[in-house]
């Protein structure tokens, strides 16, 4: 993102961002549940999402470097990034560092099948039923975990991320 964001619309743009990817992220929780979702496209959701959760840097950075200067911007994200345990510091790195992979957002992804229950429309009679099988999708560097999970976890950081950054540059905010 290379425009320059007036100090009066960042909170509005930072926000609108963490809006966005919990939108998706209520449709992946819905994908993701054990009944059958013809509708939903859970790679493609996933790519929303991430789109969205890491579009909160691109604002700050840019932000920051209009305000303050890239010096600081950058010593400020140095040190907001020692703040996190490990495990936020690999996930933060992992979906908002990692941008370069076959599918074009950034998600090593893999296919998981799971059981779910029969789409009670159907007419079939209850013996005649077979398992009915769907595919999810989960991030390989987390393979026993829902996609959802993941997904959850990153936002909680973007909003950490959006949240610090702004009381941060409260001074350069009207």
């Amino acid at each position: 993102m290379s425009t320059t964001i007036r100090p009066d619309n960042l909170r509005a743009a930072l926000d609108a961002k963490v809006a966005a990817a919990l939108s998706q992220l209520v449709e992946l929780r819905e994908a993701e549940q054990p009944r059958v979702t013809p509708h939903l496209n859970l790679r493609e959701i996933v790519g929303a999402f991430l789109l969205y959760a890491r579009a909160v840097f691109p604002i700050a950075h840019t932000f920051g470097n209009a305000q303050a200067g890239e010096l600081q911007f950058n010593a400020w994200y140095k040190q907001w990034r020692r703040k996190l345990n490990d495990g936020d510091q690999a996930l933060w790195e992992q979906l908002r560092d990692d941008r370069a992979r076959a599918d074009g957002h950034g998600a090593d992804l893999i296919d998981v099948e799971i059981s779910v229950a029969a789409d009670p429309t159907i007419t079939v009679p209850p013996a005649q039923r077979t398992g009915v099988r769907k595919q999810l999708v989960r991030f390989a560097s987390q393979p026993t975990r829902d996609a959802s999970a993941v997904c959850d976890d990153y936002l909680r950081l973007a909003k950490r991320f959006a949240a610090d950054f702004v009381e941060e540059y409260q001074r350069f905010l009207p």
